[in-house]
């Protein structure tokens, strides 16, 4: 049960962090695998954003 509660504090933390500085992280990353955990975390972070944003009801497309 700890092992979910450290995911979704990480997901959480995602969601809050500055996209921006997320994918520059990401793209500078050297090591591979951490180059693809950084990406999927942005993914992630930013289909959160993008849900949110498609349900304000200002929103129009």
């Amino acid at each position: 049960m700890t092992d979910k509660n450290i995911f979704e504090k990480l997901f959480l933390e995602a969601e809050k962090t500055n996209l921006q500085v997320l994918m520059d992280t990401a793209l500078n990353e050297k090591d591979p695998d951490k180059k693809k955990v950084l990406m999927a975390i942005y993914t992630y972070a930013i289909g959160k954003k993008q849900k949110a944003l498609l349900k304000n009801k200002k929103f129009v497309i």
